[in-house]
C-alpha cells in the first residue's frame, strides 16, 4: 500500500510539474485556462496533489472496477446478459448520441445494481454533530462514524445479494427511477455527494454497451468461487478471468 501511495504521489507531481512548465512556456504563463487542473494550479502543493489524486482514483479506477464487477455478474446471470445485449442490438449501431444512450436504461440499471452490490468505495465517514445513540449504543458528539457500504446496500430491504437490474426501473419498466439513483450510497450523499456521479454512470454504461455489442458469451475461465474482492485504493475483483468471443456487427 505504501509503495502504491508513493508511486501515485510521484505520478501526480510529474503531471503538475509538466503542466506548470507548459504554462510558463506559453507566453510566460499567460495562457487561457483549459481544464480543471489549470484552475487549481494556484493551490498550495499539498492541496493540489490531494485533488489530483482524487481525480485519478475517483475518475478512472472506480469506473474500471465497476465494469469488471458488472461483467462478473453478467457472466453469472446469462439471461440478464442476453437481455442487456438485446437492448444494445436493438439500436442497430454503436452508441453515437445522447439519444442512443437514453434508449438503454436497462444497461445502466446493470451498472447501478453492480454499484449496489460491489461499491468501489468501502466506507462513508461522517462526524456526529450531536450526542445520540443507535441501537442502544451511545455516540458522543464529534465521533467519526464509518458506514460499511458493502453491508448497508445488501440488506434485505435494499434487495439482498441477488443481482437484479430491474429493481432500478420505474413500475412501467421503461425508465430508471431517479429517486433510487439519488439515494444511491455508492456516491455518498448530501452536499458532499460525488460530483462526478452522472458522468461516471454514463461513462460506464457506454463502455458496457460497447462490450455487449462487440463481444458475445461472457463467461468464466475458472470457477466463479475463485473471485474475491480485494481492497486497495478501491474495492475490485481479484482472480477474475473472463472469456468472450468477438462479434462481427
Amino acid at each position: 500500500m505504501h509503495t502504491g501511495v508513493k508511486r501515485l504521489n510521484r505520478m501526480c507531481d510529474e503531471i503538475i510539474s509538466s503542466r506548470r512548465a507548459e504554462q510558463q512556456t506559453a507566453a510566460e504563463g499567460r495562457v487561457e485556462r483549459r481544464d480543471l487542473l489549470d484552475k487549481l494550479l494556484h493551490l498550495n502543493p499539498e492541496d493540489l496533489r490531494g485533488n489530483l489524486v482524487t481525480f485519478l482514483i475517483a475518475g478512472s479506477d472506480t469506473t474500471a472496477m465497476t465494469i469488471s464487477w458488472c461483467l462478473y455478474y453478467l457472466s453469472l446471470n446469462p439471461h440478464i446478459q442476453a437481455k442487456a445485449r438485446a437492448k444494445v442490438d436493438a439500436l442497430g449501431h454503436d452508441l453515437k448520441t445522447k439519444a442512443d444512450l437514453n434508449q438503454l436504461p436497462y444497461v445502466e440499471c446493470c451498472i447501478l445494481e453492480t454499484l449496489r452490490l460491489q461499491p468501489p468505495g468501502l466506507l462513508l465517514l461522517h462526524e456526529c454533530i450531536a450526542d445520540t445513540s443507535v441501537e442502544g449504543h451511545r455516540i458522543p458528539c464529534g465521533t467519526v462514524v464509518a458506514t460499511l457500504l458493502h453491508k448497508a446496500m445488501v440488506a434485505d430491504s435494499q434487495g439482498g445479494t441477488t443481482f437484479g437490474p430491474e429493481r432500478w426501473l420505474t413500475n412501467d419498466g421503461v425508465s430508471i427511477d431517479q429517486s433510487l439513483v439519488r439515494d444511491h450510497l455508492a456516491f455518498g450523499g448530501g452536499p458532499r455527494q460525488c460530483p462526478g456521479q452522472n458522468m461516471a454512470l454514463k461513462e460506464a454504461t457506454i463502455i458496457l454497451a460497447l462490450i455487449l455489442r462487440h463481444f458475445d458469451e461472457i463467461k468464466h475461465n475458472h470457477s466463479p468461487s475463485c473471485v474475491r474482492g480485494k481492497a486497495t485504493f478501491t474495492y475490485g475483483p481479484e482472480n477474475l478471468e473472463l472469456q468472450m468471443y468477438q462479434r462481427f456487427c
